[in-house]
């Protein structure tokens, strides 16, 4: 006991007691915390110490931890790792268009659909066309092990290592490009398009062929639009409210409607190219950034369709199936199950295609 110490034995083996184990429960939770700040993977241009919400840590992310991650897959310049790949998808392949299709790693029965239509092999030889599906990493075991059981059947799912987010929108939407040039390079031009587009493929070779030398991207242009500062009744939603920190101009420079757009190979070397040149995170709304903010500079030759681009389907038209509409949003959701297979096959029909 030390001179001076009012505490007796009794005490002082009461608070050794209690020391002990407040040590021990404190040891407990750092083992079994699912993320460690100091094992974090930044992207590129996070600002460390900090664990950023949309990045997945090591521990949480990686089962194996740092052997899962050096068996992982890398793009030269791309800061994220490959968590399952097809890298041969387009080896060997006359490939005119690579579909790269956004999806969330829930999304099984819209990618099982797309699988039936336009990614059916027999439908994809005779379009000179490859799909892939672009998903993020989740921190479910059980999820990631359902993916990994899709992808050994399929071949056709392409994972990063970033976090599946709407903030990342953006960022999945840059990787597919990225995957575009170092892995299919053979192929013209890529299409990115959301799980739940319908495109109509006969038709888009029909506009595309022509301008093969005279254009450089393909999409609905948006020629202006103010920026959502807070949520309203005329169509802001709170996943569009942009603080002025993010985004200081009030009006966006022309951009394309995300859910389906089309770039050429010399315009997306391009784009790659100043990607790397920024020196903070990307814009988080993947529409604005990538079809407007990050081409403003490059000058591309747009072919606008806005005309043939349908957002909002309210039933089905033969307009849907006989080519006057090269992409038609969220058929499903807007019109009910089972509209989407009706047009694909009233599609095949118009065209004399037979599976």
């Amino acid at each position: 006991m030390l001179v001076g110490s009012r505490s007796s034995p009794r005490r002082i083996l009461t608070a050794a007691t209690v020391t002990s184990l407040v040590g021990a429960v404190f040891t407990l939770v750092l083992v079994l915390m699912p993320w460690s700040p100091s094992l974090t993977r930044h992207p590129r241009h996070a600002s460390p110490p900090s664990l950023a919400p949309d990045t997945l840590s090591r521990n949480s992310n990686d089962i194996g931890g740092d052997k899962t991650r050096a068996k992982m897959d890398y793009i030269p310049g791309w800061p994220y790792g490959l968590k399952i790949n097809e890298p041969d998808t387009c080896k060997d392949q006359d490939v005119y268009i690579l579909n790269t299709i956004t999806s969330n790693p829930s999304q099984v029965y819209h990618r099982e659909m797309i699988r039936d239509m336009w990614g059916r092999e027999s439908i994809a030889k005779q379009l000179k066309l490859r799909t892939v599906f672009i998903v993020g990493a989740v921190p479910s075991a059980v999820t990631q092990k359902h993916l990994q059981e899709e992808s050994d059947k399929y071949g056709d799912i392409i994972q990063f290592d970033f976090l599946e987010t709407r903030k990342n929108l953006t960022v999945k939407s840059l990787a597919a490009v990225n995957w575009f040039r170092t892995f299919c390079s053979n192929a013209t031009w890529v299409l990115k398009c959301d799980v739940d587009a319908y495109v109509n493929f006969w038709a888009l070779l029909d506009v595309l062929k022509p301008v093969d030398d005279t254009r450089d991207a393909v999409c609905a242009r948006s020629m202006s639009r103010s920026v959502c500062r807070e949520v309203t009744k005329g169509g802001c939603l709170p996943h569009y409210v942009v603080d002025p920190k993010d985004f200081s101009p009030n009006v966006y420079p022309p951009y394309c409607q995300g859910y389906a757009y089309i770039l050429h190979q010399r315009l997306a070397d391009r784009m790659i190219q100043m990607d790397q040149l920024r020196t903070g995170p990307p814009f988080w709304l993947e529409d604005v950034y990538v079809t407007g903010l990050l081409p403003r500079d490059l000058h591309p030759r747009w072919l606008d369709i806005r005309r043939r681009s349908q957002v909002v389907p309210m039933s089905v038209r033969p307009e849907y199936h006989d080519g006057t509409f090269l992409f038609i949003h969220d058929l499903e959701g807007q019109i009910g199950q089972g509209a989407t297979n009706y047009v694909w096959l009233k599609t095949l029909e118009h065209y004399n295609v037979t599976l």
